[in-house]
């Protein structure tokens, strides 16, 4: 992997010349107006991705829980970064391009394998924990295996609102991305939350309404994620 990249904190601002709209009080409504306004792109990289987490999706009602685990970190990390990338260019205002979707997944697959590891291992061990046998566990091994939940939702949570987004916004390497997906959820408190109380609501919607919704609503939220990766680099760049 070459050793001359940049951080994407120190890339941003000359990406996002000519950008200066996006902050953070047009940030929903033009995200908003960007889903209508390239909805059949954004369709198309719903299909994208759902074909991508379809395997897992089975594996998982079929009982196999850790196959569907690691079909998700081989197929659905590279597929949300293939994703990203795509959407990455809609909101950079170009002509949706099908190819992006291939390119990203099979470009950064390596790279998004890593980095999904790393966000599923402790959902993983929270997994073995809760498949365990449990007839016998201590308030203790109680509150261990609630913590592991707690930790293994806040990783995952950083890589994907974070880590994957840098990883297929900017170029940048898979240790860079990881830095500075802890720095920006950290200082972007705010906005962390604002995506994190998001994907609750939609999969609430997803539970109480129809799972059908899956099959757009992760494309959905793909454009959330993408803009608020734009904005908080953006900001952190233009921070004295």
């Amino acid at each position: 992997m070459p050793q001359n990249r940049q951080s994407p904190l120190t890339r941003t601002s000359k990406e996002h010349e000519g950008e200066d709209e996006l902050n953070s009080r047009t940030y929903l409504p033009l995200t908003a107006m960007q889903l209508w306004e390239n909805l059949p792109q954004v369709l198309l990289g719903a299909i994208f991705f759902s074909a991508a987490s379809a395997p897992s999706f089975v594996l998982f009602v079929l009982g196999l829980p850790w196959l569907a685990l690691l079909c998700g970190i081989g197929l659905i990390s590279p597929a949300w970064v293939g994703l990203l990338a795509y959407e990455g260019s809609l909101a950079r205002g170009h002509t949706g391009n099908a190819v992006l979707l291939l390119f990203g997944f099979r470009h950064r697959w390596l790279d998004s394998l890593r980095l999904g590891a790393v966000g599923v291992f402790p959902l993983a061990t929270a997994l073995w924990f809760a498949l365990s046998s449990n007839d016998d566990l201590t308030p203790l091994a109680t509150v261990f295996g609630a913590s592991l939940v707690l930790l293994g939702c806040l990783i995952l949570m950083i890589v994907t609102f974070y880590a994957l987004p840098l990883l297929a916004l900017f170029d940048t390497s898979v240790t860079n991305a990881l830095q500075n997906s802890v720095i920006l959820s950290a200082r972007y408190v705010i906005n962390t939350l604002g995506l994190a109380a998001l994907a609750v609501l939609l999969a609430f919607g997803v539970i109480n309404l129809s799972l059908g919704l899956l099959l757009i609503l992760p494309a959905c939220f793909a454009l959330f994620v993408v803009n608020n990766c734009f904005l908080v680099v953006h900001a952190e760049s233009m921070a004295p």
